[in-house]
């Protein structure tokens, strides 16, 4: 299960925006549907990632983004529900990628010291 690693890297980076001597009390994380990242792993590998470190207790927020693609042939930004179709629901022309493969800290909520 990658997402122990995932978790390991989220509570390094939250951290690392915790002033000293400020408290963890919670990340959010935000994932696409490209990022092969599984939400309930992604909890489950913080809770145990973060036992025995300052991030301990801290909750986790998982926001799931939606794939959102440009067509290269219509030139619409479109969101795609099947991640395993990547091609215009218009017209079927080829796309690129505009958001959903991300796994990002969007947010870092803590206690000051």
């Amino acid at each position: 299960m990658h997402e122990i690693g995932i978790a390991r890297n989220v509570i390094e980076a939250a951290l690392s925006a915790v002033p000293e001597g400020g408290t963890l009390t919670a990340v959010t994380v935000a994932i696409g549907p490209l990022s092969a990242v599984v939400a309930d792993s992604l909890r489950f590998g913080f809770e145990v990632a973060s036992r025995g470190t300052a991030a301990e207790g801290a909750d986790l927020e998982v926001v799931e983004t939606p794939l959102i693609v440009h067509c290269d042939a219509c030139g619409e930004d479109l969101e795609i529900n099947d991640p395993t179709l990547l091609r215009c629901p218009r017209c079927h022309g080829n796309v690129t990628v505009v958001s959903g493969s991300e796994t990002l800290v969007t947010a870092v909520r803590y206690d000051e010291p």
